[in-house]
C-alpha cells in the first residue's frame, strides 16, 4: 500500500468518524416555537421601595368598616401587607385609596374600625395619622395574622 493510499484511506476514516459524531448529536439549535400567538401574562407585581412593605394584591373583598358603615370596600383598598415590627409583632397593614383617606381623616379618631375579608372580620384596625394605611395589630387579630395574609393572598 503507497503512502497516498494511506492518506486517502485515514482522511476517509476521520470523515466518517467526523459524520458519525454529527449525526449522534441531535439537533442542537434552539427551536422557536411559530404557533405560539399570545404573550405571557405578567403576574400581578407592586412597585416599591426597599424601606416600605411589600404590598401585595390581595384575591376576594376587603372592606373598613365600623359597627353602622363601610368605609372602603373592594378597589377602596389598594393592597395589602404582612410587617413584621422591630419587637417582632407582626401587623396587617392595608393600603387606602387617597380619596378614602381624605373622606376619613373628616371622621372622628374614636371610630372603632374593624376589617373584614369576604365577610369575616379580620381584627380592629387602627388607622396610620393620614388615613392612608388601616393597621391590624397581633393583638386586635381575630386569629393569627399569618393565617389571614395566607387567606388573603388567596393561598390557603
Amino acid at each position: 500500500m503507497g503512502e497516498s493510499m494511506r492518506k486517502i484511506i485515514l482522511l476517509a476514516a476521520v470523515l466518517l468518524l467526523a459524520t458519525a459524531m454529527t449525526a449522534c448529536g441531535g439537533d442542537t439549535a434552539p427551536t422557536e416555537l411559530s404557533s405560539v400567538t399570545e404573550a405571557p401574562t405578567d403576574a400581578p407585581y407592586i412597585d416599591t421601595q426597599i424601606s416600605e412593605p411589600e404590598w401585595t394584591l390581595a384575591e376576594g373583598v376587603l372592606q373598613l368598616e365600623d359597627d353602622n358603615n363601610v368605609y372602603a370596600a373592594g378597589a377602596d383598598i389598594l393592597y395589602f401587607a404582612i410587617v413584621t415590627n422591630a419587637d417582632g409583632k407582626q401587623e396587617l397593614w392595608f393600603r387606602l385609596d387617597d380619596k378614602i383617606a381624605a373622606e376619613l381623616q373628616s371622621k372622628s379618631t374614636d371610630n372603632a374600625y374593624f376589617m373584614t375579608f369576604n365577610g369575616e372580620r379580620v381584627g380592629a384596625a387602627n388607622l396610620n395619622d393620614d388615613c392612608t394605611i388601616a393597621k391590624i395589630s397581633d393583638e386586635n387579630a381575630d386569629g393569627e395574622i399569618t393565617a389571614w395574609a395566607s387567606e388573603i393572598r388567596g393561598l390557603s
